[in-house]
């Protein structure tokens, strides 16, 4: 496998650095009027030369490209940049990497079950606690937490319920992220602790006219008021928002909702730990424990050391992958590009994350000439700058790869039928052959699409990646493209 690693460059590098035609040295032309359909295609989009990054080659250990044009050229990736988090990830935390929160207890415990002292929630970043893997149930989590607590036979907790968020800072959301992202469920906070894709998830349902609406919230609110301005108007249309009040201190719910209307929405957290928090105090006093004091993050020196291990919750990597892939979810990305980071440096930071994918190229030998700018995991920043040829030159490692490579692949959606390709390439011939994943920025009319083609006949199949940026860039012109690369 090293010796793989070391050819990459030699292999590579000649045909994807600058190259502007399929017949460049070292090229192999397999389907000569390939490159002409492509060119064509590219060129009815009318998208600028300097804004369109394209390669497609083949899935052998000496991979034969079959046509390039701009690949070495730095473009805005938009969810295409989850690739090189999951190739990060994959890399610094292992295929078997598990994710576990943990309870402990500090203090002592008397015989009749009060705890002098503290108990502390430690985070690993999992961004599994929610509903997805628990029939949609996200206190599923936290209440299994709490019955083990109660199980220790702790039945009181004279002190508080401290946070660590381990190697994770409190930068929860980007400075790139523009005030609207921040405001949607895809800029969701990150931090050590998250729970519920760090979103209250907000149920409102109409009476009669001139009624109140009332709320409901499959998860606890946190430690934040809620006020209900919502209004209940006879031949309105359903139009419901949340946003953050008092300085970010309580939830106001406001619209309108038709009489026996319904209307859902998911709203960002201000602190992700403090929503997990408030979670589990509800939990555990489900279960029977009583806590004195609240949830807090640690503030004395050693606040974050461990005591007795009084509960767990463990979950694996691949389906979080698949999450961040298929669904192309950004809490997801975040977390797991912070997480790669800590590995390398051992602080979870955006800025480690960036590290962290510089790191996982050069152990790849993928030279980019310094062009690949990570600013986050999830794509969302418009700083992030990713050529086509890095990401073909990552999937296809990834494909020789026995080990990362198959989680690689099944992470990824699959055309015509699962994630954010579900509703597209349905065509014969292309359902189901082509795994990928998808890019859109909209106010940045950037648009991606980079993964794999299943060969015909035996045939090895094909590696691509198309970065379009600017005026002309589409998902129809993308689709197009991998349409002719499935001829």
């Amino acid at each position: 496998m090293r010796r793989l690693f070391s050819l990459l460059p030699l292999v590579l590098l000649p045909l994807l650095a600058g190259l502007d035609t399929v017949h460049a040295r070292g090229a192999a032309a397999v389907r000569g009027d390939l490159a002409q359909r492509l060119k064509a295609r590219l060129a009815k989009a009318r998208i600028g030369k300097d804004r369109y990054g394209v390669v497609v080659m083949s899935r052998e250990a000496r991979p034969r490209v079959h046509f390039t044009s701009g690949a070495s050229r730095p473009l805005l990736p938009a969810s295409a940049a989850k690739l090189l988090t999951a190739a990060s990830v994959l890399d610094h935390l292992g295929p078997g990497h598990v994710f576990r929160t943990l309870v402990s207890a500090r203090g002592s415990l008397s015989q009749d079950g009060v705890l002098n002292g503290d108990l502390v929630l430690h985070g690993s970043g999992d961004p599994n606690v929610s509903g997805r893997f628990h029939d949609g149930k996200p206190m599923t989590v936290p209440a299994s937490l709490a019955r083990q607590v109660f199980d220790a036979g702790i039945r009181r907790v004279t002190g508080d319920l401290v946070l660590d968020e381990g190697p994770f800072d409190t930068e929860f959301v980007h400075a790139d992220w523009s005030a609207a992202d921040k405001r949607r469920w895809y800029g969701a906070p990150v931090g050590g602790l998250s729970f519920n894709d760090g979103c209250i998830d907000v149920t409102a349902t109409a009476g009669k006219s001139g009624s109140r609406p009332a709320l409901v919230f499959p998860a606890t609110t946190g430690p934040w008021r809620v006020k209900n301005s919502l209004k209940t108007v006879t031949g309105a249309r359903a139009a419901v928002g949340g946003r953050w009040i008092d300085g970010g201190r309580t939830l106001e719910v406001h619209g309108r909702l038709p009489p026996r209307g319904r209307a859902s929405m998911h709203v960002p957290v201000p602190d992700p730990s403090r929503f997990l928090g408030g979670a589990m105090l509800q939990a555990l006093r489900g279960a029977g424990v009583r806590v004195d004091g609240n949830a807090r993050r640690p503030q004395e020196p050693g606040g974050r050391r461990p005591g007795k291990v009084v509960a767990l919750h463990e979950s694996e990597l691949p389906p979080a992958l698949g999450v961040m892939n298929t669904r192309s979810q950004n809490v997801y990305a975040s977390l797991l590009f912070k997480l790669a980071g800590a590995q390398v440096t051992g602080e979870a930071t955006w800025e480690s994350g960036n590290e962290a994918v510089r790191a996982m190229l050069a152990r790849r030998r993928i030279a980019d000439g310094g062009t690949t700018l990570m600013r986050d995991g999830s794509g969302l920043s418009l700083q992030n700058r990713v050529s086509a040829g890095v990401l073909a030159q990552v999937l296809h490692a990834f494909d020789r790869d026995p080990l990362r490579g198959p989680l690689m692949h099944e992470s990824l959606a699959v055309a015509g039928t699962s994630g954010t390709l579900a509703r597209r390439l349905r065509e014969r011939g292309v359902k189901g052959r082509v795994r990928g994943k998808t890019g859109t920025l909209n106010d940045q009319r950037a648009r991606a699409l980079a993964g794999y083609v299943e060969g015909r006949g035996g045939k090895p199949g094909l590696v691509f990646a198309i970065l379009l940026n600017g005026r002309g860039a589409s998902h129809a012109v993308i689709d197009d493209l991998v349409r002719e690369i499935c001829r």
